[in-house]
């Protein structure tokens, strides 16, 4: 038996077996750690086969076998001829070059099928560009963080490093690449999504419509998770009083970690159930909440495409909720023209532009701005973000 075939047995194997119960890349990695026989090339090969059957997973007709949706998913996913496609569909392997809208075409596969629910998106994201952007892998990025620029650039220069700069100060590089010990993270540059780092315009807004009596404005970073959006915030805002809170113990622990990396160390800490309206009653106001709530990840799938095969519409209904009891505690700690940015990593309306309204038309809050930052034309997540102000 070739190593092609046993490649193909290999990923059929694991995928019957798998459940969604947990992450693909933590069950991957366990099947491997009990698996020696298998040299780094055959994981990578075993690896990518998995995800690409993943990525396709909704378009598939149903009568396929699961060896025909893994090659067919490979099909799509991979840009150039391979030895894999020769052995089981050399027919195919002529074609891997042609766009990937062309490739749905000749295995007479519906593009809009690839995402679930497309109907339920956010009216600006383009629903066939942003499903197709599920068949690539997303880039690695890395946001330079102030007086860090040259140095940063120096360094993955020196380590002949391949990146590109999508701005000022965004690096994109291959989803493979080892940087922690290139550059200084967290210190020097923030692994950070460039949707997310696209989110700081919205710190941009907020310190230009400061009063001008605030000199250090007070900050909550109410559901601070990794603390990318607190770390983005020190960045934007300079001089700030930042209240950071999280639902989970162990993830405020870690959180204080990086942000002494970060040399962040001027700082509040909470462990608050944002949900529960009688846990906010000692918190004070604040001059600006950031939300970045909890949700579906919608905007994140093309990193962990098993979700698409896993996702349950009643999912967005159980977050809507939660995020609809989130904000509407949360903005009863906002001072009299004080700033609330709600963001999630979702593309679907109901837990977007929906919550933002309901703020809106319920308590009274008044729209600053809002967008969907598209990741499909930067291999990049995609996010929903919205500035309100209470009124004066």
């Amino acid at each position: 038996m070739s190593r092609h075939h046993s490649h193909l047995n290999t990923a059929k194997s694991i995928l019957e077996n798998y459940t969604g119960e947990i992450p693909f890349a933590v069950e991957i990695k366990q099947f491997f750690s009990g698996q020696k026989k298998y040299g780094s090339k055959d994981r990578r090969q075993i690896r990518h086969l998995c995800y690409c059957y993943f990525r396709a997973f909704r378009a598939y007709k149903p009568d396929w076998s699961i060896k025909d949706k893994i090659i067919c998913g490979y099909f799509l996913c991979t840009p150039d001829e391979t030895p894999f496609l020769e052995t089981h569909k050399p027919e195919w392997n002529k074609l891997m070059q042609l766009p990937v809208l062309e490739k749905c075409e000749f295995l007479q596969l519906n593009a809009e099928h690839i995402f679930p629910y497309l109907n339920e998106l956010e009216d600006a994201i383009d629903k066939i560009s942003f499903s197709l952007a599920h068949l690539t892998q997303p880039d690695l990025f890395l946001r330079i963080r102030p007086n860090h620029q040259h140095s940063v650039q120096n360094k993955l220069d020196n380590a002949e490093i391949d990146y590109t700069m999508v701005d000022s100060n965004c690096i994109a590089l291959k989803n493979t690449t080892k940087i922690e010990e290139v550059v200084k993270v967290n210190r020097e540059v923030v692994i950070q999504d460039y949707a997310s780092q696209r989110v700081g315009g919205m710190f941009d807004l907020v310190k230009a419509q400061f009063p001008a009596g605030i000199n250090k404005p007070k900050v909550w970073d109410c559901c601070a998770a990794s603390g990318g959006k607190t770390i983005l915030a020190f960045d934007k805002l300079g001089q700030i009083e930042m209240t950071v809170s999280d639902i989970r113990e162990s993830i405020l622990r870690n959180l204080k970690k990086r942000l002494q990396q970060a040399q962040i160390v001027s700082f509040k800490s909470k462990e608050i159930d944002l949900s529960d309206p009688n846990a906010l009653i000692s918190i004070e106001n604040f001059d600006l909440i950031i939300a970045d709530v909890p949700c579906s990840g919608s905007g994140t799938w093309s990193r962990t495409p098993e979700r698409l095969a896993y996702f349950e519409k009643s999912e967005i209904d159980q977050y809507s909720k939660l995020q609809k009891e989130i904000t509407q505690n949360i903005q009863t700690k906002l001072k009299p023209g004080a700033f609330l940015l709600y963001i999630t990593c979702s593309v679907y309306r109901q837990e977007n532009s929906e919550i933002a309204n309901n703020l809106v038309d319920n308590f009274g809050l008044k729209w600053v701005h809002s967008k969907v930052y598209s990741g499909a034309e930067f291999k990049s997540d995609t996010m929903y973000a919205a500035l309100l102000q209470k009124p004066v």
